[in-house]
């Protein structure tokens, strides 16, 4: 089984480090919105093994990792991992993730549970999509410790998205016309059109 990030930098250098020392020993795709800071240069003295696709323009959200999941896929990937460049994965995240989603193959889209950077709270904008009219069962497990298993949503933004091979076959990419913002909105909705499920690990 192939895994491989995906990462798109844009002047990463306050997260870079700490997002990729994460990342174990998974295949590692970053692609570079035109950084004008550090970050390429760093990328290539502490993480030698990471595959760097520079940009000569800064192509958005969207179209970066598009080039991520098509270099990935032309790789023989089973599975694409999106991870912002401000986010980082806790130690068990990512066999979760594979586990899960060898068990529920109906699911598109699984992301793991959203925390803030200090680890203690849920992240704001992950509280947003994650409220009792989308999913009533959440909140009450969470309060309750009982959180278990997938937690179908309509939404779940781009910060972290776990892709079966399958997914981007049927779906495709996301669409270039979004430069920053809508593109994972509109991702979802696709997937909910064609039946497709998306969930909360």
């Amino acid at each position: 089984m192939k895994i491989f990030i995906v990462i798109v930098t844009y002047n990463a250098m306050p997260w870079i480090e700490r997002c990729l020392s994460k990342c174990c020993n998974y295949n590692v795709i970053v692609v570079d919105n035109l950084s004008t800071d550090k970050t390429l240069e760093f990328l290539k003295f502490n993480f030698p093994d990471v595959l760097v696709i520079k940009q000569k323009d800064n192509l958005g959200f969207g179209k970066a990792n598009n080039i991520g999941i098509s270099e990935a896929l032309r790789r023989g990937a089973d599975y694409i991992l999106l991870l912002n460049q401000d986010a980082y994965l806790e130690s068990d995240t990512l066999d979760q993730l594979i586990r899960v989603a060898s068990e529920n193959s109906e699911y598109g889209i699984l992301s793991p549970i959203h925390l803030d950077g200090g680890g203690k709270r849920f992240d704001r904008n992950f509280t947003n999509y994650i409220h009792y009219d989308k999913n009533k069962d959440f909140f009450s497990d969470a309060l309750f410790n009982r959180l278990n298993g997938i937690y179908e949503v309509p939404f779940v933004n781009a910060a972290c998205w776990f892709l079966p091979r399958k997914t981007l076959e049927t779906i495709g990419g996301f669409d270039p016309i979004f430069f920053h913002y809508g593109e994972d909105e509109n991702y979802c909705q696709r997937l909910v059109y064609h039946g497709i499920k998306i969930g909360v690990v």
